[in-house]
């Protein structure tokens, strides 16, 4: 069991003296002052049900999260930071970039040992998500995102193959005539991130251009890694009842660098060292992506609305891992799609009624290669196959007002995927094939509204996943083709909830419980460390409790807390002949704890302490290894100065604010019990921020 804890008595008096620093003033300056009346929540509403509405209409546990001035005081690394004390959403892996950031919603997501599974992703309404179920969030760049809505729950009705919930995130546009907006973030080992923002809006014609460079050396040995983005984003409105976007983005990363996970004697000895493999092999990846997607919307009529979205990416991709055996891996990607959906507000039954019809369409296509690597060179060929993975999804989604106070929501959609390899690489015979699978999934709910200001809702979704490509081509069996004993899981969920904003305060509380057949779980074999397989768990359940609370902004002072309950198991699940009914699912706390306080003085001087706590967890599906449970915290401090048409901020933060010797990844289901990747020490950053609109 792995010790996690405060490293000296002296770094907590330094801390407890940063705190109080922090809120003294704050504390002071509302005793001198008279009280004012708290500023409530200005209305939002989201469109992660293909459709704008309130979240007091949805049946959906939603969480709306904006972009503030606190969002960039971060250093502007990975996507978690703009969704801290959002619950039931748990994030790791923060730290190493060839694997990246792994999400996991309602436990969805946990098992996928790179990138983000059972959770559906849009930007700017274009999919990000491949038609096999993969997302990848290495060319996303927090910086640029304006807004970002989290689904939590199923959303298999209206986006196919997810169990977890979806993402959708709305990248900034300009503001004013003309903005230009850099920004600077330096950091200790070696971090550093520089970006610029320029932007302008016409009568009917707006654009944005971005870009950014990152780079870091690591706090681990062998994790230094560097990347670009750029992307312009352009929207038209030809007429007053018609527009059209046009998305472009390039995302290049050279090198990044992989360090493993370690055994606990390891991390004992050295939690700094790279995994002796990952060294020797070079274990690392190099990744050139672009994508290009057009958005056309117009209104037949004021009361109906037709949406077509058409994309198309490339991603050329190879990664180095840490044996020998096929352990250089490349593909050459394209994938790309198109969707088209109607929207059509009338009235059923003399009520108001919205009813949304549509289909997406997706085609992935991997041209794959896997060579032996000699210590970092690369060796023979040993597997030549190009994957092809179709999607068809049509679905539907009906939301009708039975009353004024109480709305009936009901959709569904029909999955059809085909998997197809063909087997270039003869030599071992020909292990081409095809897979063909199709599920129809269904959701209905109700929301009630007890007054203008509180809600309770309730829904039950059938969920329906399939294994990505990579899942299915990892065949234990160590040959091409694939693993013919994987199959989709499938799930049930019930759900809960109340919520409501009285008085300017924000809060909701939620449950829920989901059963799931033939659960896809992770594992590794011990002749190849770092390759993660996969099989199906017979049938496991989830119960979970979602809380949040906020205040209104009272005297430059606004606070939240979050709560996040799950108690996830194995039902039926016989491994090596050993019975794991009643086992926890690995990667995933029972508790976990959010805060965060925020104030800001009239004088432009600003700050904010987030304070987060997760609970043990196991490692592996035995339940035989855990992780101890951390307490991380970040604090920022800035200040902000406006002139005319300039403005800028100055900020500096604490990245572990406790010292906390916690794990910032662990690997489930590890050979040779490599399951723990170490997170940097108290570390601190800073930076600068300049707005410049002279126009």
């Amino acid at each position: 069991m792995l010790a996690c804890g405060i490293r000296s008595n002296s770094s907590l008096v330094i801390h407890s003296i940063l705190i109080g620093s922090f809120i003294t003033p704050v504390l002071a300056q509302a005793q001198q002052s008279k009280i004012p009346e708290p500023t409530p929540f200005a209305p939002i509403t989201v469109t992660t049900t293909r459709t704008e509405k309130k979240p007091e209409q949805l049946p959906e546990a939603i969480s709306h999260i904006e972009r503030s001035k606190y969002t960039d005081l971060q250093p502007g690394a990975t996507l978690d930071e703009f969704a801290h004390g959002t619950p039931g959403v748990f994030f790791q892996n923060q730290y190493n970039f060839t694997q990246d950031l792994r999400i996991a919603i309602r436990g969805f997501g946990a098992r996928s040992p790179f990138g983000v599974r059972g959770i559906q992703l849009r930007v700017d309404d274009i999919p990000q998500t491949l038609p096999d179920g993969q997302t990848q969030l290495d060319a996303i760049d927090p910086a640029l995102i304006e807004r970002m809505e989290i689904l939590r729950g199923p959303s298999a009705s209206l986006y196919g193959n997810a169990s977890g919930g979806m993402i959708s995130i709305t990248t900034r546009s300009p503001r004013e005539k003309f903005e230009v907006m850099p920004r600077l973030v330096l950091g200790q080992f070696g971090y550093l991130k520089s970006e610029l923002y320029a932007g302008g809006r016409m009568s009917n014609f707006d654009y944005g251009l971005f870009g950014s460079y990152l780079q870091q050396k690591g706090w681990r040995d062998h994790s230094s890694m560097e990347n670009l983005f750029s992307q312009v984003k352009l929207n038209f409105q030809p007429s007053p009842d018609s527009d059209w976007m046009i998305l472009m983005h390039e995302f290049y990363s050279p090198d990044a660098k992989d360090p493993g996970a370690l055994t606990l004697a390891e991390v004992n000895a050295n939690p700094k060292q790279a995994a002796i493999n990952n060294q020797l092999y070079n274990a690392s990846e190099a990744i050139r992506q672009e994508q290009f997607a057009v958005r056309y919307r117009k209104s037949p009529s004021a009361n109906q609305m037709l949406t077509i979205v058409a994309h198309v990416l490339h991603r050329d991709f190879q990664n180095l891992l840490p044996f020998n055996n096929g352990g250089q891996v490349e593909f050459d990607r394209w994938t790309g799609g198109l969707t088209a959906q109607f929207v059509n507000n009338h009235t059923l039954l003399k009520r108001a009624n919205r009813l949304l019809v549509g289909v997406d369409y997706a085609i992935q296509n991997d041209d794959r290669r896997r060579f032996n690597n000699l210590f970092g060179v690369r060796g023979a060929l040993n597997l030549d196959q190009i994957e092809r993975v179709q999607n068809v999804g049509p679905f539907l989604r009906n939301e009708w007002s039975i009353s004024d106070k109480l709305d009936f929501v009901t959709g569904g959609r029909w999955d059809w995927l085909q998997y197809r390899v063909k087997d270039v690489f003869l030599s071992d015979s020909d292990q081409s094939g095809t897979r063909t699978l199709s599920q129809a999934s269904g959701t209905a709910g109700l929301v009630y509204r007890l007054l203008d200001t509180h809600q309770v809702y309730s829904n039950i979704a059938s969920v329906f996943e399939a294994p990505t490509t990579t899942e299915l081509i990892n065949n234990p069996a160590g040959t091409g083709g694939f693993n013919n004993n994987l199959e989709a899981q499938t799930s049930l969920s019930k759900e809960i909830g109340l919520r409501g904003n009285p008085a300017g305060f924000a809060y909701e509380a939620t449950f829920f419980h989901i059963h799931t057949r033939n659960e896809i779980t992770p594992f590794e074999l011990a002749e190849s460390p770092g390759r993660a397989f996969f099989r199906n768990a017979g049938k496991s359940r989830r119960l979970g409790v979602e809380t949040r609370l906020a205040t209104p902004v009272w005297h430059g002072l606004q606070g939240e807390v979050a709560y996040t309950y799950s108690d996830f198991q194995f039902e039926h699940y016989v491994v090596d002949n050993i019975d794991l009914k009643g086992n926890e699912f690995p990667g995933l706390p029972k508790h976990r704890w959010e805060g965060r306080v925020r104030y800001t003085h009239p004088s432009g001087l600003f700050g904010q302490l987030h304070v987060h706590r997760v609970g043990e967890f196991f490692v592996n599906d035995i339940n035989t290894v855990t992780n101890s449970a951390y307490n991380l915290g970040q604090l920022l401090l800035g200040w902000e100065k406006k002139h005319r048409w300039l403005e800028g901020s100055v900020f500096v933060g604490i990245n572990n604010l406790f010292d906390e010797r916690y794990n910032a990844n662990t690997r489930i289901n590890a050979a040779a019990g490599r399951f723990f990747e170490l997170g940097p020490p108290l570390n601190v950053f800073g930076g600068l921020r300049i707005r410049m609109t002279p126009f």
